[in-house]
């Protein structure tokens, strides 16, 4: 199969490429990894899917697209260059883009053509953006998935399963598009595609500086007292620096330090962190709860075994949320049971499906 390609030709952020993970993998000792923000990964795809409606593209064809690796940029400040002719989506963080020095907006479809230049800048807000092409991005020709996924994390990076880590003169590979590109042959260069947004406003999903995070408990935090329950509920947490794609920890902000410190008595008893010594499995979303009270939320790379005592777990949705977050930015918790939180991520699928 003929292969296209775009080659980074500055970069100094970061960029990879994702998937939606090697969900079935974390039992064989591996990161299920993926794109932090599913939202605007699915995004990317179905602006691609809604162009291509009209080519009546088959229900299998547009369940391929929708999970198709797209190159997951963080921070934005990376150019690439069209080594062929394309049709790609722009959607998360906004990176002010531009397609051969022309502005475009984000959460749209354009048209590259060989030789166009499209350069990303840092983003004023969020974190991660997303570039999908048609049919997908793999970082080498004719590249097979690993464990069913082409998405790299980056502690994973050296055992050599998903190529080499993107860097300038990197090529990303996509399968041509001749067909799709001569039928669109009259439509003027890099106007955008005519595509349904997902969403109205895509920027409605994502909180606004302040982000309340909907907890469904452990059975730990069920152990708690009800006191021991609202303080950790009612205080207001701060993203660390420190935070990545394994895990998002956090701090108290200084006016809740000091009303910490006024009460001796930590959120959670020496009585009931005793009976949490041993590892346990990890998932995506768990509040682990270290001894110095600073939570950390696990994200897509996590590890796969854990000893901090576990508080509950964050519904999905909310996570998509928070990893467009930067450092600085708050965060609280509130409670919400498996049942709504199982809602919640069906509704928020169902507007993905053809």
């Amino acid at each position: 199969m003929s292969q296209g390609y775009l080659e980074i030709i500055s970069m100094n952020g970061q960029a990879s490429i994702q998937d939606l993970g090697r969900l079935n993998a974390q039992h064989l000792g591996f990161s299920a990894s993926g794109a932090a923000d599913e939202f605007a990964f699915l995004s990317a795809n179905k602006l691609i899917n809604d162009k291509l409606a009209a080519n009546e593209m088959s229900v299998e064809q547009d369940n391929k697209q929708r999970h198709c690796a797209t190159i997951e940029i963080t921070l934005g400040q990376v150019s690439f260059e069209a080594k062929a002719a394309c049709i790609i989506a722009i959607t998360g963080a906004d990176c002010q883009a531009k397609i051969n020095n022309v502005a475009v907006n984000p959460w749209q479809c354009y048209q590259l053509q060989a030789g166009d230049m499209l350069d990303f800048s840092m983003p004023k807000t969020g974190l991660h953006s997303y570039l999908a092409v048609l049919g997908g991005f793999t970082c080498q020709k004719a590249q097979q998935p690993w464990l069913g996924s082409y998405a790299q994390t980056i502690n994973e990076m050296a055992l050599g399963f998903t190529g080499e880590k993107l860097t300038v003169g990197s090529k990303l590979y996509f399968s041509a598009q001749t067909k799709v590109l001569t039928e669109s042959a009259s439509e003027k260069i890099n106007k955008p595609k005519e595509a349904n947004k997902p969403f109205k406003a895509p920027s409605q999903f994502y909180a606004q500086q302040n982000l309340t995070l909907r907890m469904m408990p452990s059975s730990l935090f069920l152990q708690m007292s009800s006191e021991q329950q609202q303080r950790f509920l009612t205080t207001e947490y701060i993203i660390s620096p420190d935070s990545n794609r394994m895990g998002y920890r956090l701090s108290v902000s200084p006016a809740q330090t000091l009303l910490t410190k006024s009460a001796n008595e930590k959120i959670l008893s020496e009585q009931l962190r005793s009976r949490c010594l041993l590892s346990m499995p990890v998932t995506y979303g768990m509040v682990q709860f270290p001894d110095n009270e600073q939570p950390i939320v696990l994200m897509k790379e996590r590890q796969t075994m854990g000893g901090y005592p576990v508080l509950g777990t964050v519904m999905q949705t909310d996570l998509f949320r928070l990893s467009q977050m930067r450092p600085g930015e708050k965060v609280n918790f509130t409670l919400i049971n498996h049942q709504q939180a199982q809602q919640q991520l069906m509704a928020f699928h169902q507007k993905f499906r053809p």
